[in-house]
């Protein structure tokens, strides 16, 4: 299932890349040796994620032992970031199983010799057709006016 997913690429909604700014911006002294820097960097350049990119965030995050105050997990996009990845991959994962359920709903093709041994039945099937003419239509109308009159009587 997840290798349909495979370098499907993702866009970075424009509020998940200003929390990542927020974030960069929160840890000042940060530099490239420093766990998160890169990849905080590199999901705001380029504006997109790879699945394969979330499941190692994922991965991080769940291997994450720390309080949360720490400059690694604020670089990686804290909490937001964590509950961010693990709905899209879910998401993701939910998009697949229900394309594929989809295709295996589709109906069979219709037989047309089943059709014609249906007899009377197979007009049933046909599309329905217009049923009312104007003369219909204008009494309609008119029997509707006399329902409304009445109603503003009686109210």
């Amino acid at each position: 299932m997840n290798s349909k997913l495979y370098n499907k690429t993702i866009e970075l909604p424009k509020e998940v890349k200003e929390y990542l700014q927020t974030c960069f911006d929160h840890i000042p002294n940060s530099d490239s040796n420093m766990e998160g820097h890169n990849r905080n960097q590199e999901l705001r350049d380029s504006g997109y994620v790879t699945y394969q990119q979330l499941g190692r965030m994922k991965n991080w995050f769940d291997n994450y032992d720390g309080d949360g105050t720490d400059a690694p997990y604020i670089l990686n996009g804290a909490d937001y970031m964590r509950n961010w990845v693990e709905s899209t991959i879910d998401d993701l994962r939910k998009q697949t199983t229900t394309h594929q359920s989809v295709e295996d709903a589709k109906p069979e093709d219709i037989d047309v010799k089943f059709i014609k041994d249906l007899g009377p039945i197979a007009d049933m099937l046909r599309p329905s057709k217009e049923h009312s003419t104007f003369t219909q239509d204008v009494r309609i109308k008119e029997d509707l006016e006399r329902i409304n009159q009445i109603m503003k009587q009686i109210l």
